[in-house]
């Protein structure tokens, strides 16, 4: 049977308004995904912030105002903390919390160039961040956050036994080097994993011993070189590494944009391509015939016990279930914004789910956080 491509999931304030093709190819009846045989439809809706007015103005809901916000994560509370850029992507970090009744406050101040931010899951309460060090003057790093907003440096500056906090070194924590990290995420031991960009490699940081270590990957020589390599710890070779997420079992993801790739990485350090390149929109089909272009953001959902991929650098949104299938979730066909029909946005720059199983997106160039609503059908 003819099996064309799932037609456009425009979304809508309320409701989504496409009608399923009924020739599109659906999940397996027989998978464990209790929506099998089902399609998303999604709908949008703008929590915080508004429509291209940047700004820096604390308040509830769209009357708050954000300057480029960037990465987010939650706390056990529900919570939403908000990297805000203030002066574009270079310098001036500081957090923004987001309440769930969607109040919006400058929770922390005195970042440089924060790229991500993760929460501690043993407390639930207490985010640490990473500092990429992109901004002239300042230096890249690990920072604790307590929760009443104090920031605390772990690791970065200038380096005691010589030279600054870019390079490559393992070790204590203390004399650690980095090169351009961009993405962190905490385990349930408190094991840190940091996505070190221009080193090509994942790092892992234990903070009971004080000890970085790497954990899958190696630099090249040539520090702008990509490789594909799987294998196992330092035999695997990674572009960029701009985002993690881990699932239940302790794997991590990591959007390797410059491979077309998502990768996966065991606890042990194993590396394997989960999707690999597609050429096209390769959704609406199982993950085995899959496939991935320019993927940018990932997120796993624990309570829905499924992994949602941003690709095409923020322009597309796709989901893998349970039953190990790949749905569309939406297109984006203007750089607009709406919360009706059609429902757009700028683009997608960051995923965050609650303990709800709730999605969250932010649409940096909209200045906004948005909720996505899934229903099946």
């Amino acid at each position: 049977m003819k099996k064309p491509m799932l037609v456009l999931l425009l979304l809508m304030a309320s409701i989504a308004c496409t009608t399923p093709d009924p020739n599109v190819v659906t999940p397996n009846p027989g998978g464990t995904d209790v929506n099998a045989g089902k399609l998303p439809y999604v709908t949008i809706t703008t929590i915080a912030g508004s429509d291209t007015k940047k700004g820096f103005v604390d308040g509830k809901g769209t009357s708050a105002q954000f300057d480029y916000p960037a990465q987010m994560t939650f706390d056990r509370n529900d919570n939403l903390y908000v990297i805000d850029q203030r002066k574009s992507y270079y310098g001036g970090s500081v957090i923004r919390r987001v309440d769930p009744a969607g109040n919006v406050t400058t929770f922390a101040r005195g970042l440089g160039s924060v790229t991500d931010i993760c929460v501690d899951p043993r407390d639930g309460v207490t985010l640490y961040a990473i500092e990429s060090g992109d901004a002239v003057g300042v230096y890249n790093g690990i920072f604790r956050i307590s929760s009443n907003g104090e920031v605390t440096r772990l690791s970065g500056g200038p380096d005691a036994s010589g030279g600054y906090s870019f390079g490559y070194r393992d070790g204590p924590l203390a004399q650690a080097k980095f090169s351009n990290p961009w993405s962190i995420v905490m385990d349930k031991a408190g094991m840190l994993y940091i996505g070190d960009g221009l080193n090509h490699c994942i790092r892992k940081v234990n903070l009971s011993t004080g000890m970085v270590s790497t954990l899958a990957g190696k630099p090249e020589e040539n520090s702008s070189t990509c490789k594909l390599v799987d294998g196992k710890g330092t035999d695997a070779r990674f572009c960029t590494v701009e985002d993690l997420t881990l699932d239940d079992a302790g794997n991590l993801y990591v959007p390797d944009w410059g491979n077309h790739a998502v990768r996966q990485i065991t606890p042990d350090g194993t590396v394997s391509t989960y999707l690999g390149l597609s050429t096209g929109y390769s959704a609406d089909k199982p993950r085995s015939k899959s496939g991935v272009y320019q993927p940018y953001r990932v997120q796993y959902d624990p309570i829905n016990k499924r992994l949602f991929v941003i690709v095409d650098t923020g322009s597309y949104m796709i989901m893998v279930t349970p039953d190990d299938y790949v749905h569309s979730l939406d297109r984006l066909l203007a750089h607009d914004y709406a919360d009706t029909s059609p429902g757009t946005s700028h683009a997608n720059y960051s995923l965050a789910v609650n303990s709800k199983g709730e999605l969250f997106t932010l649409d940096k160039y909209n200045h906004c956080i948005r909720k996505r609503t899934i229903t099946w059908k």
